[in-house]
């Protein structure tokens, strides 16, 4: 579950992953993160706030959660990601 909402993350736009990764991946408070990237504490809960809600809603439309036999939170991608190589026009499994 673990890598599949990495994945998601990014694909956020970097002002969103940043925040995320920093706080919740990392560990940092919010004034922490506000400091490394140079914004106010109130700017950055707003970001955190919305990249959250960004974070979420992705999650929702791209992963299908269930309990596995262990019982343990889990997770499957409705659609594996598909990257795209702009270098040389060809689509990366």
């Amino acid at each position: 579950m673990n890598g599949c909402i990495r994945e998601i993350i990014e694909t956020l736009p970097e002002a969103y992953r940043s925040v995320i990764v920093l706080s919740e991946l990392e560990g940092f408070k919010d004034s922490e993160v506000a400091n490394i990237l140079g914004l106010s504490l109130e700017a950055t809960k707003i970001r955190l706030r919305r990249a959250r809600t960004r974070l979420k809603e992705e999650l929702k439309t791209a992963c299908i959660f269930y309990r596995d036999e262990r019982n343990e939170f889990a997770c499957d991608r409705k659609n594996p990601v598909v990257q795209i190589d702009e270098t040389k026009s060809k689509i990366i499994p």
